[in-house]
């Protein structure tokens, strides 16, 4: 029996409704649905980091959870929070309930519960309140509970009576019957899910982050108005206003609600071989590195760890990690997978791949996630009719879309930066710990971020080791210090704070052991079917685009693209470090081959062209040079940049590239000879892969190239190739050509080390040095604390702290820019020359209207924040998209135009016009 019953008339919600909703109601409806979500949606991962988190089992933890659930908004029962909606309020001013003082300020009802918890714990329960706050259960209950709304309150102190005499020190928060009915409210929820045991000590600060996504998903899920108004409609038709009716009546319908809202896990497959997962394998030989993993880590796998597997392009290092994930996950009790890239080209490649994966895999086809910031332009990921394309299971909810829930998805593919958010302070960052802890989550090319991402790479794998969650990390050319850091992170995450050596095998994997820190690598040394000899051509050559400088970079182009140009046959790439080469390089060719019969085609490929021209060229070349692509009849050449290096799948006869830090030139040498080929031209004989790199002479890097890369990296990679064994005469090209070789991959790892080895380093290494670590120390002081040293969770959403934006890796650019032809007029066009109601810049946009808006941000371009420094009104959008996400934060890029002229936009420190083949032109 209650002690007092509980007053169901204050209201909890009333927002598009006909009339209030109880906050009782509101109370037990979140309390249910934090039940079902312990039942049908957390992984036995979630559920024993959550209880060993709190030191109780899991059958006490789960009482505990939904009894927190059931009172987080237990603070609305004030006068402040009460009268906010007078139309709703139906208490303040009866007996007891005295209305707020006009002298008293009301706190909001997230602060208001982290004030009155702690005492109406100790009041109700006897929970402690002498101590450290930090070290009391009270307190973090009430942090927990007034972060629900994603950020966590400050810490409380025992100054003021604010720990033990809430009222007293603010009274804002309404005494008599207020009081009496908040303890009520606990006396209900305890009546009505039982008693629960209260914790003796605080949670780890990753248990409580975790109990905190757990809470605000229970509430986010009862507050949709459809659950709200069935829920009113059957409470308003009971006579009896039986609050444990209600129960059951919400009981019976939260499945359903977890089912409409996606928020079921992954049904796998018991298939645990690389033929049963992998049809295109079936009757085909393994590479060694997958014969190894299928053999050894069935058996290494007992629980949570750590797999890094390290091979050249090729060699199946995605499949080994989709393996490793059907191994792993079930070992460590994760249902989920999480795909992370670094980039979002390769990202969207990922998500089509993984979806095929899921769908074969899966009992029940799963909804998998794209995650980056312009994946709702993807057609195909987010049609134009969501709401009917949703009646397909794998086509990701309208509700799952929402900010903050991309991870809450049983299967997520995403930009790195999507997980690294999760170490920096922001609102409702514990939502994406909530989705991450279910999962197993598998990172590529994690040698591809700098020393920045480097340390939030850091701090993301100590989390991940201290929540249990299995991690797979892939690299093609890892150095052996940053492989020790990756696995020592995960290691002190787990609670092993020394620091082993960390033996590395190429190409291989090492596997750590999560409860033991036991590091594990293959029994027998592994080599490669596709093993061979890569030509290295280093041509030294002036940074120069005159093809009439003998020595200079462009003739040095011509001149390897002979054999291609003369015999019209086959295919190259050519990858450059900065866009301006590149659209340099395609004029070159233009030029070069405009009186040839039959030039071969060209093609350019880098990040500043509109979005639909980026992805429109980046299927052509995945159709023509994939691992099942048909070739053009005529020979051609692909332009590209940065990223070309990336887990693109093409295949060319001949890669060219500027001077890069070694790790990157073999990236990009991976392009070559990626596939087996039965057409490949004379000039380019099969298992002959070459790389020809470019090398300016004098300054290092070239005063055009900016900082693309460090001076001594450059300096270190040029040298090292100086030193590579020389090339078969019968390989030479010309004389005036260094040829040489590296053995792939017997030499990978020993390279890769060589070019970053600290010994006989320079004055630019010196400078190199402490620049990343100045990076890195700039990244760790954004970040979160380490896991082990969490106590108070007010830092975790600390938004004073948070970077107002986060570069995604390889310094992405920040601004989003919209072409447009202004004509005399003052209106604005989205074509030069042809003026249409379609290509008139819409006024209005309705942010309902899908194809509109990605129509427009099709036509956007990245660019670096800083090309457009002060503020030009001339680049503002309508005022009126201020209402509509992706377009309200563009910037226009105004061309004036008249019927026989396209001039360019002059801002203060740069002329941009945008080139139909070239994309985003800076003079």
């Amino acid at each position: 029996m209650l002690p007092r019953p509980f007053d169901d008339r204050p209201w909890g919600k009333e927002r598009g409704l006909d009339h209030p909703y109880s906050l009782g109601c509101h109370a037990i409806d979140t309390a249910v649905m934090a039940a079902a979500l312990w039942d049908r949606y957390l992984t036995p991962r979630q559920r024993h980091v959550i209880a060993h988190g709190w030191g109780l089992s899991e059958t006490e933890a789960r009482q505990f959870l939904i009894c927190l659930a059931g009172l987080h908004d237990i603070a609305k029962i004030t006068p402040g929070f009460q009268a906010c909606a007078p139309a709703a309020d139906q208490v303040t001013g009866l007996p007891g309930y005295d209305p707020l003082p006009a002298t008293f300020r009301s706190p909001s009802h997230q602060r208001a519960a982290h004030l009155v918890l702690p005492e109406l714990l100790n009041r109700v329960q006897g929970l402690p309140l002498t101590g450290r706050p930090l070290n009391l259960v009270a307190h973090q209950i009430a942090q927990i509970i007034g972060g629900h709304h994603g950020t966590y309150p400050p810490a409380l102190s025992h100054q003021g009576d604010a720990l033990s005499c809430p009222l007293a020190a603010v009274p804002g928060l309404g005494d008599k019957e207020w009081d009496a009915q908040r303890e009520n409210l606990i006396h209900l929820i305890h009546h009505l899910f039982g008693t629960p045991r209260y914790p003796t000590r605080t949670a780890r600060g990753p248990a409580a982050v975790v109990t905190t996504g757990l809470i605000v998903l229970a509430d986010w899920l009862a507050s949709q108005l459809p659950w709200i108004r069935d829920r009113q409609r059957r409470w308003d038709t009971d006579r009896t206003r039986s609050w444990e009716a209600h129960v059951r009546r919400a009981r019976r319908a939260a499945p359903k609600a977890l089912r409409e809202a996606q928020l079921t896990p992954p049904t796998w497959r018991r298939r645990r071989t690389f033929p049963t997962l992998f049809p295109h394998l079936r009757g085909q030989k393994l590479h060694p590195v997958q014969e190894s993993l299928a053999k050894e880590l069935p058996d290494l796998a007992s629980g949570p760890g750590l797999l890094l597997i390290t091979a050249p392009p090729g060699e199946g290092k995605t499949e080994g990690a989709l393996f490793g994930e059907r191994i792993m996950g079930p070992a460590a009790g994760t249902k989920g997978l999480a795909f992370l890239l670094p980039t979002m080209a390769t990202t969207d490649a990922m998500w089509t791949r993984v979806r095929d994966h899921t769908r074969a895999n899966c009992h029940t086809p799963p909804p998998v996630a794209l995650l980056h910031a312009m994946a709702w332009l993807d057609a195909t990921y987010t049609p134009d009719d969501l709401h009917s394309a949703t009646c397909d299971p794998d086509t990701v909810a309208e509700w799952l879309r929402g900010r903050h829930r991309g991870f809450l998805t049983g299967i997520a593919v995403g930009t790195w930066d999507q997980a690294a958010l999760a170490v920096l302070p922001h609102r409702y960052m514990a939502m994406r710990w909530l989705g991450l802890s279910g999962k197993t989550i598998i990172i590529d090319e994690v040698h591809a971020y700098d020393a920045h991402g480097h340390a939030l790479t850091l701090r993301l794998l100590q989390w991940l080791g201290a929540l249990g969650v299995p991690v797979i990390l892939l690299s093609a050319t890892v150095t052996g210090d940053t492989a020790a850091a990756l696995v020592h992170a995960y290691r002190h995450g787990a609670g092993h704070t020394d620091t082993p050596p960390i033996p590395i095998s190429y190409p291989g994997w090492t596997y750590t052991d999560h409860a033991t820190g036991t590091i594990t690598t293959p029994k027998e040394a592994l080599g490669s079917h596709r093993a061979h000899t890569l030509t290295v051509n280093t041509v030294d050559c002036t940074h120069t685009h005159n093809p009439d400088n003998t020595d200079g970079r462009a003739r040095a182009i011509l001149n390897l693209l002979s054999p291609l140009q003369e015999t019209s046959t086959g295919c190259a790439l050519i990858v450059c470090n900065t866009v301006a080469d590149a659209q340099a390089t395609k004029d070159l060719l233009a030029t070069a081959w405009s009186t040839t019969d039959r030039p071969p085609l060209v093609r350019l490929l880098h990040a500043r062209m509109p979005a639909r021209q980026r992805a429109a060229v980046t299927r052509r070349i995945q159709r023509w040079t994939g691992r099942r692509g048909k070739r053009p009849t005529r020979p051609f050449v692909v332009i590209s940049t940065q990223i070309a290096e990336q887990s693109l799948d093409v295949d060319f006869d001949l890669v060219i590239s500027d001077l890069a830090p070694l790790a990157l030139l073999l990236q990009r040498a991976g392009r070559g000879h990626r596939h087996p080929r039965n057409d490949r031209p004379t000039w380019a004989p099969t298992g002959k892969p070459r790389l020809a790199v470019l090398v300016p002479t004098g300054q290092l890097p070239p005063r055009h190239w900016g900082k693309v890369y460090p001076q001594s990296i450059l300096r270190r990679t040029r040298d090292l190739l100086r030193t590579l064994h020389d090339a078969d005469d019968d390989q030479q090209i010309k004389d005036s050509i260094q040829t040489k070789q590296i053995s792939v991959p017997e030499d990978i790892q020993d390279l890769v080390d060589k070019v970053y080895s600290p010994e006989f380093a320079k004055a630019d290494d010196i400078h190199r040095i402490a620049e990343d670590m100045q990076l890195a120390a700039t990244a760790t002081l954004y970040t979160i604390d380490p896991p082990n040293s969490v106590r108070d969770l007010h830092p975790l959403t600390n938004t004073d702290q948070h970077p107002d934006k986060i570069a995604t890796r390889l310094g992405a650019d920040s601004t989003r820019v919209l072409p447009t032809y202004l004509t005399a007029d003052g209106r604005h066009w989205l074509h030069p020359t042809h003026h249409t109601h379609r290509t008139a810049l819409p006024r209005q946009v309705d942010p309902g209207d899908r194809q509109t808006i990605r129509r427009l941000m099709n036509a956007t371009i990245p660019i670096n924040s800083e090309w457009l420094a002060g503020h030009d009104p001339a680049t503002d959008p309508p005022a009126t998209w201020s209402d509509v996400p992706g377009l309200r934060d563009l910037v226009l890029l105004p061309h004036p135009v008249t019927r026989t002229t396209i001039g360019a936009y002059r801002g203060d420190r740069k002329t941009l016009i945008v080139d139909p083949e070239n994309g985003l032109v800076s003079r």
